[in-house]
């Protein structure tokens, strides 16, 4: 700690507390810098900006930021100053956490696309002309689909409060997704990066899950007790590493609510990309979806939280299980499509879950479902999810002008 904060000492004295300034009052998505051993990106997430602010019941540190960090873009990136609570020093281990940022490593994205380009510079301005930015893969010039959602929602959002930064809607969310209802909390930030097709934090996974939830399950008995959700607030990288048990209590919770075969959705963040696990707990299986074709190997506190709790669940119901199976969860890795960039895990994910959903079948295939087999998914497909969130948005009235 003492060479860490030695090192931070001259960052911290180029920005005085005065810097606040420069942020918006609240919450803002942000990308998360390190000057050294060279000036880079190592991550994104939301600057907290507000008066008052603590870290862990203390106070920030001069010229510092609070952060909550959403993805990790340097798996081996340092944090800026070790959390001495959870004892965290890796960036990628505090994904869904508070830390310490030093103001000037901290970029508002706004800030970061006027940079980036004389156009965006100016946007307040040229907006109404040109509603639409679309990313360098944008759809074909020749042909039928156009994201009408998608430019309604975003015309909604440049006409409402929601234009300003740091600007929040809360979504609740019942019982029956995740076990216990809670508020989710969808930022413009959350918005954009849906309009431009960048990464997704896990506000938007939610709220994707509600979806389903609304629009296949809700009425349909059938659906709703075969399918059930995992809250990937409540059991992520960062907390797998800090708090393991009480991860543990909340999934073995989850799977005594199971009173016939129920597969469990849970996409999963290891702190730098989505993934997505389907587990029968009863029939003791994990079915492995990951569009970018690791192995679950490389990711052992998640497999050894899953069999654990695998475990503890059948102690809990009391099954009898044949001797060699006793210490043998069933993994399966699933043949799914595969992603051809660096972005579109979440959108992945989300397509799995309808998919599996739409389906009705407990079962995942080892080559994955025949009606949507594929090499990797066409941007259409993409497109088509994203349609689908945006439309949700609209009909819930989260937006209003």
């Amino acid at each position: 700690m003492e060479k860490c904060s030695s090192q931070l000492k001259e960052t911290s004295e180029k920005a005085s507390i005065n810097c606040q300034n420069k942020f918006p009052e609240g919450i803002s998505s942000c990308q998360l810098y390190l000057s050294s051993p060279t000036y880079r990106l190592v991550g994104k997430g939301k600057v907290h900006n507000t008066s008052g602010d603590l870290l862990h019941h203390r106070p920030l540190p001069d010229g510092h930021l609070k952060v909550s960090v959403d993805v990790v873009l340097d798996k081996d990136a340092l944090l800026p100053i070790p959390d001495i609570v959870s004892e965290t020093t890796f960036l990628r281990d505090a994904i869904g956490s508070f830390v310490a940022w030093p103001l000037d490593l901290i970029y508002i994205d706004d800030e970061v696309f006027a940079q980036g380009s004389q156009q965006l510079s100016q946007k307040i301005g040229s907006r109404q002309k040109n509603k639409r930015d679309l990313p360098v893969t944008s759809l074909p010039k020749k042909g039928a689909f156009v994201p009408r959602y998608q430019i309604s929602l975003e015309t909604l959002v440049d006409s409402s409060d929601m234009a300003t930064a740091g600007a929040i809607r809360l979504l609740d969310m019942e019982e029956d997704i995740f076990g216990y209802s809670c508020t989710e909390t969808i930022g413009k930030e959350d918005l954009e990066h849906i309009f431009r097709h960048q990464e997704l934090g896990v506000g938007v996974i939610h709220t994707y899950i509600q979806f389903l939830y609304d629009n296949f399950m809700r009425g349909n008995d059938q659906l709703s007790n075969r399918f059930r959700f995992v809250s990937s607030s409540l059991v992520n990288k960062a907390l797998i590493c800090r708090e393991p048990d009480s991860c543990r209590e909340y999934l073995v919770k989850r799977f005594m609510a199971s009173r016939t075969n129920n597969l469990y959705l849970w996409p999963y963040n290891s702190g730098c990309h989505w993934l997505l696990l389907a587990i029968d707990p009863l029939k003791e299986v994990v079915y492995f979806l990951n569009s970018i074709d690791g192995e679950w190997t490389n990711y052992p506190d998640m497999k050894q939280l899953v069999d654990t709790s695998i475990k503890v669940f059948r102690s809990q119901r009391q099954a009898r299980v044949p001797r060699t199976k006793s210490n043998n969860i069933t993994w399966i890795k699933v043949q799914c499509p595969l992603q051809r960039n660096g972005i579109d895990c979440g959108y992945f994910v989300m397509r799995f879950m309808r998919e599996i959903i739409n389906m009705n079948q407990i079962e995942i295939p080892i080559t994955y479902f025949d009606e949507y087999k594929c090499a990797h998914y066409t941007r259409l497909q993409l497109e088509q999810i994203k349609e689908e969130l945006c439309q949700y948005f609209i009909e819930k009235r989260l937006i209003s002008i």
